[in-house]
């Protein structure tokens, strides 16, 4: 008998917690923490992570273990550790936590084969069914379950599943891909690095005080509010070098995909065969390759977005997040809802490293805590270095006077001339709106029926190349259409501007210019890293652009920036909506003036007294900070309190409200029985975008110091059923 009998397996299963099931290990079998087995649940096998081993248990009946992966220990105690973390924060299942640090393709593993049946076997049984059946074999004599119940109708699966319970066939599992077939490493060119830059005086401060924690090999966590190009990826770099030096490895974060490439290819430049890249748009072999480089050792620093966070990069020296604020760090669409820079701080914290914060525009949370001393320590870098002494100019214009004054084209006289100008000196300009296609509503005229998605009950937007209709919700595409669904008549309108509007004005007011679009339309066609690389090698003279073309862009040509429509998210229903133009606009101006030229940006707008339009404009981080700490304040809103969401779903919208009310009397029932009059009880109402991909969406918003003690006096009562999901430091609440 092993020495140890049992095992702690954490099971790919539907719960909400971070349990982990008691299963035997068989005689002669051999598993470890970190590796992967295949356990039974319930009426199948299951993939499953070892957490611990004991000699005992008091759990009876224990199934064993069918199998352990011969890969072996994946998954080291630190990482191990920090899943259940993650699982108990954000309230989901153990297995999903640490699949987020599992290698590519390692993920639902274990597929049910049924074997073939002898002819004999299928006699009495229905003769169509067994011809199809025999034919889906093809001649293997085990066929993947799945694809037999591709190939019969429903009734056929019935009969399928009697037979296999009758053990008339015989079902097996088996893992796909079960053996670790460890890629070869990429080639790079080799080259050079490229020498370190002399930091200005602020750059130089900062260092200090990050190179003395990575030095100590002490946890401190810092918030580097840095305005627009005073440097901070020359501190980031500086700092990963110290830490290479000290023996230990460090990971770098990035908000947008699209902004991996031009910083990989800046810090392969100083690091050159030692920076990984990881994010989700590499194809599965290069996403291989990179985790398994990195869980040999081969790298010393992995750059990527948010699934970077969890590469098998030991020892942890250093964390940076560049821009911290940006909402992309918070994983959304799937359990566990994780933030990365919560876990980040987490990860830090376990491993002593430091981690470095960095944004022009902070998170007011993050500034809140930083101001106070609460786990961060504030440096500042006030000053651009290697540019024009000052930040861009910026120029509001009021879009409601334009139109009084008798202009009615989507750019103001003043971005018209600027525009001119910029072309005329042989420059460079951005053109920034946050919305892509060409129409934001298609409306008829006579009726003011408005066209919306079937599944999400969302407004189409109407895009020209190709002509479609889209929703930006669930991206279903449809004709566009000549006459009014609800009227008949052919009197339909495009309402609002996007991105393809935005290049169509620009081509009309400047015949000849040379343009691009950057927006996810055009990136899925021709990649991000494309375009890119076309703008900065002056193959376009203007640059039309979504958020994109916000954050982290680096064109010295760059002397104009125009935000063609600063109030598209300005007034929804969000806490966050002020927060965010405020930002997008401070990076957005930060983009013009970069190189030995003057840089100015135009802010076009129909609310120019709004503070978060008024102070980006004159780039007052400190005075917006105060204006939405008072708001926030009066409010209850982060960082004066934490916010729990709760979402139902559901296909039937009366069973999707009644589900809903029903939480939300419960709730409240057990705030008043447990006298917990701290936390507050918003809701049950239809969320903003009240209908995705065909299910109805209702919401209730729990806020107070700590929300999560009432939400578990209801799980006790397993109140919470399927359908709902649960968003801990939800990111918005729309």
């Amino acid at each position: 008998m092993p020495q140890f009998s049992y095992a702690e397996v954490a099971v790919d299963a539907p719960i909400r917690d971070a349990r982990t099931f008691t299963y035997s290990v068989p005689e002669g079998m051999c598993v470890s923490p970190g590796q992967m087995v295949q356990a039974p649940f319930g009426p199948r096998m299951a993939d499953g992570v070892v957490f611990r081993l004991s000699r005992g248990t008091d759990v009876d009946p224990v199934r064993p273990i069918n199998a352990a992966d011969p890969a072996g220990v994946l998954l080291s105690r630190e990482q191990l550790d920090l899943a259940e973390w993650i699982a108990g924060y954000y309230m989901a299942s153990l297995y999903s936590a640490i699949g987020l640090m599992l290698p590519p393709g390692f993920r639902n593993r274990t597929k049910a084969y049924i074997e073939k049946p002898a002819e004999e076997a299928l006699q009495g049984v229905d003769s169509e069914f067994a011809a199809r059946l025999l034919r889906l074999f093809k001649g293997r004599g085990l066929a993947p379950e799945s694809s037999l119940r591709r190939g019969l109708s429903v009734d056929y699966r019935r009969l399928l599943d009697r037979l296999v319970s009758e053990g008339v066939m015989g079902r097996t599992w088996k893992w796909r891909g079960s053996r670790a077939t460890i890629p070869a490493a990429d080639s790079e060119p080799s080259h050079a690095p490229e020498p370190f830059l002399m930091p200005s005086l602020h750059q130089a401060e900062a260092l200090a005080s990050i190179n003395d924690a990575i030095s100590e090999a002490r946890h401190e966590a810092f918030l580097l509010q840095g305005v627009t190009g005073s440097g901070k990826t020359e501190v980031y770099l500086q700092a990963l070098a110290r830490c290479i030096e000290s023996g230990r490895k460090a990971i770098v974060l990035a908000p947008e995909i699209s902004l991996t490439p031009q910083m990989a290819q800046r810090f392969r430049a100083r690091f050159p065969g030692r920076v990984a890249v990881v994010h989700s748009r590499l194809s599965q072999a290069e996403r291989r390759r990179a985790w398994w480089g990195i869980h040999q050792g081969r790298f010393d620093v992995v750059i990527g977005s948010r699934s970077a966070l969890f590469a098998p990069l030991r020892p942890l020296g250093l964390v940076v997040l560049d821009e911290e604020h940006e909402w992309t760090y918070k994983q959304e669409e799937m359990e566990p809802r994780y933030h990365a820079r919560t876990v980040a701080m987490r990860m830090a914290q376990a491993s002593k490293a430091a981690i470095v914060l960095g944004s022009a525009t902070p998170d007011v949370v993050s500034y809140h805590r930083a101001l106070s001393g609460r786990r961060l320590r504030l440096l500042r870098m006030p000053q651009r270095i290697g540019l024009s002494s000052s930040m861009a100019g910026v120029s509001i214009v009021d879009m409601s006077q334009e139109l009084r004054d008798g202009n009615r084209s989507i750019f103001s006289r003043a971005l018209q001339d600027g525009l001119r100008r910029v072309i005329h000196e042989g420059n460079q300009a951005i053109l920034f709106l946050n919305r892509r296609g060409a129409a934001g509503i298609v409306q008829c005229r006579d009726c003011g029926y408005v066209l919306k998605c079937r599944s999400c009950d969302t407004p189409l937007t109407y895009h020209t190349s190709p002509e479609r209709l889209v929703c930006h919700q669930c991206n279903r595409r449809s004709r566009t259409v000549a006459r009014c669904p609800n009227c008949r008549l052919s009197r339909i309108r495009h309402l609002g501007i996007g991105t393809q509007t935005v290049v169509k004005e620009l081509e009309a007011l400047l015949p000849g210019v040379s343009s691009l679009r950057w927006d996810r339309d055009a990136a899925d066609e021709a990649g991000h890293e494309a375009i890119l690389e076309r703008f900065a090698g002056g193959e376009a003279q203007v640059l039309v652009g979504t958020q994109m073309v916000a954050r982290g862009l680096h064109i010295p040509s760059v002397t104009l920036v125009g935000a063609v429509l600063a109030d598209v998210g300005l007034h929804l229903p969000d806490f966050r909506a002020g927060e965010r133009i405020f930002q997008l606009l401070c990076q957005v101006a930060g983009r013009a003036g970069r190189g030995p030229g003057e840089g100015a940006a135009l802010v076009q707008t129909y609310s120019p007294s709004h503070y978060g339009v008024a102070l980006a404009s004159q780039q007052d981080y400190g005075s917006f900070y105060e204006r939405e700490a008072a708001f926030r304040r009066v409010q209850r809103m982060p960082p004066y309190s934490r916010l729990l969401r709760l979402v139902y779903s559901h296909f039937d919208p009366v069973r999707c409200q009644r589900e809903a009310e029903r939480l939300g009397r419960l709730l409240r029932k057990e705030r008043a029985d447990w006298a917990m009059t701290e936390v507050d009880v918003l809701g049950p109402a239809p969320a903003y975008n009240s209908r995705v991909r065909g299910r109805y969406r209702w919401h209730i918003l729990l806020r107070g110091q700590e929300p999560r003690l009432l939400l578990d006096k209801v799980l006790d009562k397993a109140a919470l059923r399927d359908g709902w999901v649960v968003d801990v430091d939800p990111v918005t609440t729309l």
